[in-house]
């Protein structure tokens, strides 16, 4: 059966995504280069908005909305981290910038999916590292859910005091549609698909799923036409190769962790988890630290 209301979310999120960059290699980019920090704040208020809904919701309906369940701790997820961030540096965006840059129109990014479906495959072929496999699910019990909601209440009330710029709200418009998407659908994201894609269990799938992220996609390209954000750039072989270069080192990260920085964005951290919070400051460390070295060997140059 086709879950409308998930299908009607998800590409509402494609639309506001194609808004605002949630893209983590930008973030971290303007935050070295300019110590410009609006980026990596729309980051938190995204996450901070999946939160309030997603704890809201599970506290309120336990056993309906699911949080994501703990993994326990192992190398895989400090390694997954990592190359989550060389993966996006590589490709010049992680999985949201991805989303973000492909709506837009360039289509290199597509090889970016291509590449992550192929890392997924070929994390579990080489399995040099356990792999978690798809994070489960659990009901909200005690009061844990509450205080989270409440920090992530005030964690937005503090990013959007006084200074407000437009992008701030659309990064909390993303976070709280991300937060009603998992609610309904917990663990989705395309890199699942894509993974699906990879192992050949697409037809053991729900095809909401399927189709959602097919939708995510669409309402990025819809979003960024009406926004007059879209111009088709032709592909180009090394922008390509570095697309799918990129995307394969994302997907094997993503399958050690397990999840790609978008579900670890506004799913895994928003639900709690300490293996998600962890994976994704790897991440950004990671980028962070390549920014780094690339900023001291252009200076050496000079």
């Amino acid at each position: 059966m086709i879950d409308t209301l998930l299908l009607l979310l998800t590409f509402a999120l494609g639309a506001v995504l194609a808004r605002v960059s949630l893209c983590a290699v930008a973030g971290v980019q303007r935050a070295m280069s300019a110590r410009d920090y609006s980026g990596l704040q729309r980051l938190a208020l995204a996450a901070s908005g999946a939160g309030v809904v997603l704890l809201v919701l599970a506290g309120i309906a336990p056993g309906t909305v699911l949080l994501p369940s703990a993994v326990p701790f192992h190398a895989g997820v400090v390694a997954g981290g990592v190359l989550l961030g060389l993966g996006a540096l590589v490709n010049g965006g992680c999985y949201l910038g991805s989303v973000l840059y492909l709506g837009s129109g360039n289509v290199n990014f597509l090889l970016t999916l291509a590449g992550i479906a192929a890392g997924a495959r070929a994390a579990e072929a080489l399995a040099l590292l356990p792999a978690s496999g798809a994070a489960g699910a659990r009901i909200a019990m005690g009061y844990t859910w509450g205080i989270g909601a409440l920090t992530f209440a005030l964690l937005t009330l503090l990013l959007l005091w006084r200074a407000r710029p437009v992008a701030r709200w659309l990064a909390l418009l993303a976070g709280l549609l991300a937060g009603l998407v998992y609610a309904r659908h917990p663990g989705w994201s395309y890199g699942t698909v894509l993974d699906a894609l990879a192992h050949g269990r697409l037809s053991r799938m729900d095809w909401s799923a399927n189709l959602s992220a097919l939708l995510l996609f669409a309402g990025a390209l819809a979003g960024a036409w009406l926004s007059g954000k879209f111009r088709l750039q032709r592909p180009e072989w090394r922008r390509g190769l570095r697309c799918a270069v990129g995307g394969l080192i994302m997907g094997c990260g993503a399958a050690l962790v397990p999840g790609g920085n978008d579900s670890l964005l506004l799913w895994a951290i928003p639900g709690l988890t300490i293996y998600g919070t962890l994976a994704y400051f790897l991440m950004l460390a990671t980028i962070a630290a390549g920014f780094a070295l690339q900023a001291r060997q252009t200076a050496k140059a000079r």
